[in-house]
């Protein structure tokens, strides 16, 4: 299951007029957006000196392949880059961030294009596309592997659990690597062992200037704290090192379906269990609503850990009301981490609002569980959903201050928001989803996980980051003064 989801309706392409202050353009040149969005030319003669020392295609809006490679995760985004620089080497990720440099182009950076915001593809600008940097090195000895920029989760848990270890991030297969990770990257390992970032050990990454430049505990310490949680703000990263664990289990799962009419007894249980939850428990509470409009909620659980010890833990979410269904299956983990791929596939229509829940009183508790259930129950939208993640454990165990990601507090994600199949159904669930988000939003403090960013502004970015966020700013005035990388929860340069 993909955790948090989000699109923006104004990043939609609409017809363009550019007036050239060149005068009209030859056909091979392409109308283009700078940082700022001022209107621009690409001209041909500087396109094919970029292609000429670029190893990997450059896709123009002419070119065969261009549809499918600008295409993303979220079918609510329909733009049209002036390029798509497909990079197979880090030399190629250099090249094109020069180009952008040089022409003061709006950059985005795509991975596995999952990018809820549709913010891994721009509107005429330049998009580096690093899905052909997919080597992977995994050192079974010392229980660590490097993978490149352009790797999927898929690609790790695949080589790490064939000698019996495991990565801590990600519910769906076709995630990036990239952009999970720098936001700080949830899983379902996440409580046991961390976040993706508490176990990454190194990067390398092209800052705005075109350097390679490495980043661990020793050195550039400033940056390797900013990358872990502060996103795609300081450059292209090209590896990622990480540390994994010892897990070779097959997995327990459980289902328990209560009916609507029961969420805010369920929700009240849910809550209660979460304070004592086992490390080794990923938990998530679902309101619910099908394409046919019936509503239900929902525990879905998954024991990490030896079956036969889970057994009783998962019993447990059977009786949180009277259930309609209940369903208990054991999974190997690398087929677990595919389950959701089909139903999180690309070009779905999605939508959502999220933020982090720290400690609530009682009738602070009773208050969300009233809102959050009222406005589902009493404004039916087919396809959408409320949903609860279980945070703490070894999440919270490390300082807030230690990394970028500053959330160590959180005991619970709160997502709410809709999928579906038309871009009829997307649009309806931006309304319903922004209203619900005012009863909601009260209750988390403004915190949020910004791999499911939605319309945020320079405010709540900063009221995101808290404490950390004067540092972030140094970090990024640092290795990016001009804000070339900026399409991402931004943190603006000093000089900006």
């Amino acid at each position: 299951m993909h955790m948090h989801r989000r699109a923006v309706l104004g990043g939609l392409s609409a017809a363009i007029t550019v007036s050239y202050a060149f005068g009209p353009a030859r056909a091979a040149d392409l109308p283009a957006v700078t940082l700022d969005g001022a209107d621009a030319t690409l001209r041909d003669r500087d396109i094919q000196k970029f292609k000429s020392g670029f190893k990997g295609a450059v896709l123009q809006p002419t070119d065969a392949d261009y549809d499918q490679a600008r295409r993303i995760w979220n079918a609510m985004f329909e733009k049209r880059p002036a390029l798509i620089a497909k990079c197979t080497s880090v030399d190629d990720v250099k090249t094109a961030v020069k180009f952008a440099r040089d022409h003061n182009l709006l950059t985005a950076v795509r991975c596995g294009g999952h990018s809820i915001s549709g913010q891994s593809v721009c509107e005429r600008g330049l998009v580096i596309d690093l899905s052909g940097l997919r080597k992977l090195d995994l050192d079974v000895n010392a229980k660590t592997v490097r993978v490149d920029g352009g790797c999927l989760l898929g690609d790790v848990d695949k080589a790490a659990q064939s000698a019996g270890l495991a990565s801590t991030f990600g519910v769906v297969s076709h995630t990036g690597v990239g952009g999970l990770t720098l936001g700080g990257g949830m899983g379902r390992l996440q409580r046991q062992f961390g976040l993706a970032i508490d176990n990454l050990l190194e990067v390398q990454v092209v800052t705005a200037d075109g350097r390679l430049v490495t980043a661990n505990k020793d050195e550039n310490v400033d940056l390797y704290w900013g990358v872990r949680g502060g996103g795609g703000n300081f450059g292209i990263v090209t590896s990622f090192k990480f540390g994994l664990h010892d897990f070779n289990t097959p997995i327990l799962g459980g289902t328990a379906i209560y009916p609507g009419a029961q969420a805010k007894q369920v929700l009240s249980n849910f809550f209660e269990y979460s304070a004592t939850a086992s490390d080794k428990l990923w938990l998530v509470a679902i309101l619910s609503r099908n394409m046919k409009g019936d509503a239900s909620a929902v525990i879905s659980s998954n024991y990490m850990g030896s079956p036969s010890e889970g057994e009783p833990v998962l019993k447990a979410f059977t009786t949180f009301g009277n259930t309609i269904r209940t369903a208990t299956s054991t999974t190997a983990y690398v087929d677990l981490q595919k389950q959701s791929d089909q139903t999180e596939r690309h070009d779905r229509y999605h939508y959502a609002k999220s933020g982090m829940l720290g400690a609530l009183a009682a009738p602070q508790q009773k208050a969300l569980i009233d809102t959050a259930v009222d406005y589902f129950m009493e404004n039916p939208m087919p396809g959408t959903r409320t949903l609860l993640l279980l945070m703490g454990g070894a999440v919270n165990r490390v300082d807030a201050n230690a990394t970028a990601y500053p959330h160590r507090n959180a005991l619970h994600s709160i997502d709410v928001g809709g999928d579906g199949d038309t871009r009829e159904d997307g649009e309806k669930y931006v309304q319903w989803g922004r209203k619900y988000w005012e009863g909601i939003e009260p209750f988390t403090g403004g915190g949020f996980y910004i791999n499911s960013m939605i319309d945020a502004n320079e405010r709540r970015i900063q009221g995101n980051f808290g404490p950390n966020y004067d540092r972030l700013v140094a970090v990024k005035t640092k290795y990016d003064p001009t804000n070339l990388f900026r399409l991402n929860a931004n943190v603006k340069p000093k000089a900006a």
